[in-house]
């Protein structure tokens, strides 16, 4: 394994490790009362909208597209994950 993967490897991991206490927070204070998710559910519904039509200025449109959608990808999965250990 080249330094490079290696660093690649320690930034994922660093990464499924936020995400993982991110969900165990979130949930656990949503899932701590009887209607404590749908605020959070309504939350993350309006970040998925606000945050649907990001542009990158200065970058060349065919990138701020491709960045923005990566972006979106990245919420949605981050927000689906935690939204997946709310009770119904």
């Amino acid at each position: 394994m080249t330094e490079s993967e290696l660093e690649i490897l320690r930034i994922k991991m660093r990464l499924e490790v936020h995400q993982v206490l991110l969900r165990m927070l979130y949930t656990g204070l949503a899932n701590s009362s009887p209607n404590g998710t749908q605020p959070y559910r309504d939350k993350f519904d309006a970040l998925r909208k606000e945050h649907g039509k990001i542009a990158v200025p200065g970058l060349a449109p065919e990138y701020s597209d491709l960045i923005s959608a990566e972006y979106q990808e990245a919420l949605d999965d981050a927000l689906s994950d935690i939204e997946s250990g709310f009770k119904k």
